[in-house]
């Protein structure tokens, strides 16, 4: 059954633009609809209640409780963590004599927490099995986020065939991936702010039949609605730029689940054991 935040996403693009403010909140803050009031959501969104009474309304609900009711029963049921949603509140304060390694720190294990917590492991699974059984596996990252399709590239096909990182040099990302059919796969890592070039990779992958897989920060990420399997993964931080630790944690989960799940665990070995043949033999590494 699908969750009030499946559907508010898959109807986000018909939303007037007044409701769609409205709505990435609920998409993203599923726990604060649950127990916010009509009145508290409305200003954390930046919007007025009738405009939350609206975006009720345009889901079928005569009243803003009942709306509110369907996020308290997907919270009941497990659809959200709690915990992760929690360990992402905005109102949590630092102690003032905390240093910046700490708060770094602390960042960091919250994101740990929240990637593990708000993914469930039927999808990594489901990921796993899609990356052993494609044909091939189209990595696709772009800017800062480029380095983990590589690194997934080089430690994924240790074990496992068919994984390629889209390098797009001269070409455009959708170019690199022109030839993926509906044997393939595609998984694409992004976070805020968007590259254009991995959202539109996302979409031609789609049109054309492949298996669309997504590592993003947010539920109303503009390569979620796109997905065949989506993994989120929190980017919070005292760093200038955005936390990169629960996407390279996700990562790794996916090509875990991938060698431990795979029926031919026997071949996967043996590739490992001849990369690790061919390292010794010519001293590659110390």
């Amino acid at each position: 059954m699908r969750s009030v935040v499946d559907v508010i996403s898959e109807n986000y693009a018909t939303l007037p633009k007044k409701l769609q403010a409205a709505a990435k909140y609920a998409i993203d803050n599923p726990e604060r609809l649950a127990f916010g009031s009509m009145r508290s959501v409305a200003a954390e969104c930046g919007v007025s209640t009738p405009t939350m009474l609206r975006l009720a309304r345009s889901f079928g609900h005569q009243s803003y409780e009942s709306f509110k009711e369907t996020f308290q029963v997907a919270v009941a049921n497990g659809s959200f963590s709690s915990r992760a949603q929690a360990l992402q509140d905005p109102g949590e304060q630092s102690p003032e004599d905390e240093s910046l390694k700490a708060r770094i720190e602390r960042a960091a294990l919250r994101n740990i927490d929240s990637a593990v917590n708000q993914n469930d492991e039927t999808t990594l699974r489901s990921m796993g099995r899609v990356l052993r059984e494609a044909d091939m596996t189209h990595i696709v990252a772009a800017g800062s986020m480029y380095w983990l399709a590589t690194h997934m590239e080089v430690t994924g096909s240790i074990a496992l065939r068919g994984l390629k990182a889209a390098r797009p040099g001269s070409a455009t990302l959708v170019e690199t991936i022109a030839s993926i059919t509906p044997n393939d796969a595609l998984l694409a890592i992004a976070v805020a702010p968007y590259a254009v070039s991995t959202v539109d990779a996302v979409k031609h992958a789609k049109r054309c039949g492949a298996t669309v897989m997504v590592i993003t920060d947010r539920r109303s990420s503009p390569l979620a609605p796109h997905a065949d399997y989506c993994l989120f993964a929190s980017t919070d931080s005292p760093h200038y730029y955005p936390s990169v630790v629960g996407s390279a944690l996700l990562a790794e989960m996916i090509l875990a689940f991938a060698v431990a799940d795979g029926r031919d665990s026997e071949e996967a070995l043996r590739r490992i054991n001849k990369l690790e043949e061919i390292r010794l033999n010519t001293g590659a590494y110390i």
